[in-house]
């Protein structure tokens, strides 16, 4: 027996094969599906004999280096069933009806980033990132900060957007719900910016942007002053041993800045909530409460880095990525909050939200002229404040604190070919 995909315990259960759309409808890239191919022995005559799934656990680890080394079986059936798998395919990713690709699982065929299972044994070049040159090479995730995909704190997720209801009546100052929203496709940061991706981005000189930034509903403007993250108390700029700790003590004008250089800008309130809550995986609804489900988080951090809990390094903060990701991302809850290019306004306000149908929402004034944080942090005391929806208008712009912190989005990969 040989299966690939995530470690699943399916009850037994008859597909008939009729290839794989039949096996599942019409759906395509970002249906999210597991393939699984299981040894019926000699193949039937016959395209429609039926397949039994077994009911025991399997080495999946070891099974999916071997398909990746070996390829597929061709005289196997193939049933598939339908389960949640993470991030969907990049886009130009050549996906059957049927097959979804998730990170990880592509390879480089000519100029084309293909899903694994569509290959068979014609594989081509492993791709984790799941982006071709146009030459069959994979492509570096684009983040000047990240000299290598491994390093932690690097690796983008590629998101396929749409609609989402912004805001949820338990979450903090995010109410009314704003139901009519959508976004466009987009790729955010695996993890918050760390350290070590910063002093990059410092040590080349810490450019200033341009002054007009371009985002999928709005020209935003910069303005301000580049400036070095503080130093001392809670701060993890110029502390030993914190490389891959959230930077914190970043102003507003330097996250833009930072992101701008990085290849992306910091995200819509929109976007950084769809990526929280509305981004589909394994045992996760669109809607959750928080960013992992519905259960809140222990005091003990179990989720999150938050209540105050004892942090590494000697640091108030974790390192990035130690919790379970949601999505292929980490630290959406906790550890620090996270700046977004809006300004604040509450979605009461009819300027910017007021309940109407929106693409690509962007406010740019709300009545303090704070922007919008998103995440709780390490110092957040109530569940609350750690929900996917909560929202804060605490921080001036110049503000250099040590629970405020950044994340990057940038416009999705596109595959050459």
């Amino acid at each position: 027996m040989k299966v690939y995909g995530p470690a699943v315990r399916p009850a037994p259960l008859s597909l008939r094969v009729l290839g794989l759309c039949a096996a599942l409808g019409p759906v395509g890239c970002g249906a999210r599906v597991v393939l699984i191919l299981y040894d019926a022995g000699p193949r039937d005559a016959s395209a429609d004999a039926a397949v039994d799934a077994p009911s025991a656990p399997v080495d999946v680890a070891a099974a999916v280096d071997a398909g990746f080394d070996a390829g597929f079986d061709a005289g196997f059936d193939v049933p598939v069933i339908p389960i949640d798998l993470g991030p969907p395919c990049p886009e130009g990713t050549a996906c059957d009806p049927g097959v979804v690709c998730r990170t990880g699982t592509n390879r480089c065929v000519g100029g084309v980033a293909r899903c694994v299972a569509n290959d068979n044994a014609a594989f081509g070049t492993r791709c984790p990132a799941g982006t071709c040159d146009g030459r069959g090479t994979c492509v570096a995730p684009s983040q000047r900060s990240c000299p290598s995909a491994s390093e932690t704190g690097c690796g983008i997720v590629n998101l396929l957007g749409g609609p989402l209801a912004l805001g949820d009546t338990g979450a903090f100052r995010a109410s009314p719900v704003q139901r009519m929203i959508t976004v466009s496709a987009f790729a955010i940061d695996a993890s918050e910016v760390t350290v070590a991706r910063f002093r990059r981005f410092w040590d080349a000189g810490h450019p200033a942007p341009p002054t007009r930034i371009a985002y999928p509903g709005a020209v935003v403007t910069w303005a301000g002053a580049v400036a070095e993250p503080g130093v001392g108390g809670a701060c993890n700029w110029g502390a030993a041993g914190r490389d891959y700790h959230p930077v914190n003590c970043v102003d507003h004008p330097t996250a833009q800045a930072f992101c701008a250089w990085d290849g992306g800008r910091l995200p819509t309130e929109a976007e950084w909530e769809f990526a929280a809550r509305f981004t589909l995986a394994a045992g996760l609804n669109a809607g959750r409460s928080y960013p992992w489900g519905e259960a809140a988080p222990a005091a003990g951090c179990d989720r999150a880095q938050w209540a105050r809990c004892p942090g590494d390094d000697g640091g108030a903060t974790r390192r990035v990525a130690q919790f379970a990701n949601t999505a292929g991302m980490f630290d959406l809850a906790g550890n620090v909050w996270e700046w977004t290019v809006d300004a604040f306004a509450t979605y009461s306000d009819a300027t910017c939200w007021g309940g109407r149908a929106q693409l690509d929402p962007y406010c740019p004034r709300g009545a303090s002229g704070y922007p919008a944080i998103r995440g709780g942090s390490w110092i957040s005391d109530s569940v609350t404040l750690l929900r996917g929806a909560s929202r804060d208008d605490a921080y001036m712009p110049a503000t250099r604190s040590a629970i405020l912190g950044l994340r990057c989005v940038r416009a999705r990969a596109v595959v050459g070919g």
